[in-house]
């Protein structure tokens, strides 16, 4: 009952009434608290509609830490390692678009992976930035590294944790499984507007813990159901992930690797990458050997091996913290 009634609480925290607003100079004129956790919400339009995001205090005359969260997940990712991070500066948290409170892309196309790095540069135009500084985890990181390598002047730092290329993809795999993507897509484009099956809160929570295979933890899964439900219409005691079907069907589609190499040598910023030692992804031989590469190549590239799994800022943001601090401090960038 306690745990229902905890659960409930986190989802009546919703963003119905959000204001957009065309530039961070009006939030910051709002009292923000990274201490306690406070921030604000916030929406940017954009031209599908609109991007939601959190914003936590800091100096607000500093320019944010971009924080971009993984695939099918949302800006509340960040909820447990922002209130860790000793940091003098805003961090703005994103919902990419068909995440948390953003809205979806156009009917009748789908989610494209280098769509992410041209919106990277959408928000540095929009908000004036003159560089970005990224703090991002798995789709997020790979997006960062792409947008880092190809606009080097325009990024103070990168923050990488668990994923920095897309994992080097099985071929014949990934043509095997087109065929089923693309009939899959074409259901859920003829189901777009209709209510998807809906669950208890509870049967939510286990379906996102084992859905990212147990990385993920059960208690974690609080923080991205903030954002990532909505109640049933057609029981008020169920809900329906929010999420874009669609995104469960975006087509990777392998790179050539030299061309994967051209892109990532070409990032110079200072990089923090921390790398969970008990997930699965950036493990093959390729996604190795492009980090000792880039090890190699930028002198500001360091990398660390901690426990725990893909989302461990999510389960443990205790670890991660004081490596964003070092490494801040260390670059004179807090």
């Amino acid at each position: 009952m306690a745990k229902r009634l905890l659960l409930t609480t986190i989802l009546n925290h919703n963003a119905q009434g959000l204001k957009p607003v065309t530039s961070l100079a009006s939030i910051y004129l709002r009292k923000l608290h990274t201490k306690n956790v406070s921030f604000e919400e916030v929406t940017v339009p954009v031209r599908c509609g609109h991007v939601a995001a959190k914003l936590w205090g800091g100096d607000r005359n500093g320019q944010p830490i971009l924080a971009l969260h993984g695939w099918q997940d949302n800006a509340g990712t960040w909820d447990p390692l922002v209130p860790l991070l000793n940091v003098n500066r805003p961090i703005l948290a994103i919902d990419f678009p068909g995440h948390g409170f953003s809205s979806n892309i156009p009917q009748g196309v789908q989610y494209y992976p280098w769509e992410l790095p041209r919106f990277i540069y959408f928000l540095k135009k929009h908000f004036k930035w003159e560089k970005v500084s990224l703090l991002a985890h798995s789709m997020g990181s790979i997006a960062s590294l792409r947008f880092a390598s190809l606009f080097p002047d325009e990024v103070d730092f990168y923050i990488a944790i668990d994923s920095l290329i897309a994992d080097d993809y099985d071929l014949e795999a990934v043509i095997e499984r087109y065929p089923t993507h693309l009939r899959k897509l074409e259901l859920d484009l003829d189901r777009l507007g209709t209510e998807p099956p809906s669950y208890t809160l509870e049967e939510i929570a286990k379906i996102w813990h084992l859905g990212t295979k147990m990385s993920v933890s059960l208690e974690s899964t609080q923080y991205l159901m903030k954002r990532g439900l909505r109640q049933s219409k057609q029981d008020p005691n169920k809900y329906y992930f929010s999420r874009d079907a669609r995104l469960k069907h975006i087509l990777f589609t392998p790179e050539d690797k030299k061309f994967v190499e051209g892109v990532a040598k070409r990032l110079v910023c200072p990089t923090l990458y921390v790398k969970a030692i008990d997930s699965p992804f950036a493990t093959d031989a390729f996604s190795v050997e492009m980090r000792e590469s880039l090890e190699r190549r930028n002198k500001n590239f360091e990398c660390h091996f901690v426990p725990g799994t893909h989302h461990v800022h999510l389960n443990n943001p205790e670890i991660i913290a004081p490596l964003i601090h070092d490494f801040l401090q260390r670059h004179n960038l807090n």
